[in-house]
């Protein structure tokens, strides 16, 4: 009996060990739970400012168990960060911690890899019965690359044009409608949907509105809206014009003409 007793005593002591092991070996966050605060989610980084690689570790900290040599020059995704010193991220499948000197922002749109000015931060889906459309150019023709799920986080925004952005879903690049996202954290986008964020709006102090490709009265005409129409998503872009979302279509009004 005292034989069985010390087997099951050393048993429970293993169990117990164990499971502690894989509490502390658990992500920094969970990447596609909508109800977690992202405001540190980066998304896709390069290795860089090292002679050959870097250092992926168990823990936030240089003595921590090195799990994986990330050759300079490689991406890691799902970034996030974890403390002044510290990145948690993703490589071959293995996550764990990166020295945030040796990471640099890098995926974006052709021409824009390196732009901050266009970079709006990450986004959730919104506004779809389902799924949003993840496209491999700004068109709605255009061939669909992925269904991403009402409510998953995209990384990476960029601005494209009136209608889309640009997003990563993963380790899958493409276009999304602009009707589709909706802010969480990083980049420029705080200014455009934080701060400027106007939400739902209705045409007021005219016959119609004009709905223009840019914020310019001398821009491309999309749509005229009458007097009464509701417009969706609008923010401010300057003292003129705000963005608003009509329909499929997205463009600028006129703030003299919006009313909420």
């Amino acid at each position: 009996m005292k034989h069985f007793r010390r087997g099951f005593a050393a048993l429970l002591a293993l169990a117990v060990l164990l499971t502690l092991a894989a509490a502390q070996a658990q992500p920094a966050y969970d990447y596609y739970n909508s109800t977690y605060d992202y405001s540190g989610l980066i998304g896709a980084m390069e290795v860089v400012n090292c002679q050959s690689w870097t250092s992926l570790r168990m823990y936030p900290d240089s003595a921590s168990t090195r799990l994986l040599k990330v050759p300079v020059g490689e991406v890691v995704t799902n970034c996030y960060y974890q403390d002044a010193r510290y990145t948690y991220c993703e490589y071959q499948g293995v996550g764990g911690y990166i020295l945030s000197s040796n990471l640099a922002f890098i995926y974006g749109p052709p021409g824009y890899e390196y732009t901050e000015n266009e970079y709006l931060g990450n986004m959730q889906i919104v506004n779809c019965q389902s799924y949003a459309s993840l496209r491999n150019y700004p068109s709605t023709s255009a061939t669909l690359l992925a269904r991403v799920p009402l409510g998953s986080i995209v990384t990476n925004v960029f601005d494209q044009d009136a209608r889309f952005c640009y997003c990563m879903y993963g380790d899958i690049e493409g276009y999304i409608l602009k009707d589709n996202l909706s802010w969480i954290s990083g980049g420029t986008g705080q200014l455009a949907y934080g701060q400027n964020w106007i939400g739902d709006a209705w045409i007021v102090n005219c016959t119609w509105a004009s709905l223009r490709a840019k914020p310019s009265t001398s821009s491309q005409r999309l749509a005229k809206l009458p007097k009464g129409t509701q417009v969706t998503n609008c923010y401010y872009v300057d003292d003129r014009f705000a963005c608003c979302t009509w329909g499929d279509l997205t463009g600028y009004i006129l703030v003299d003409n919006l009313g909420w």
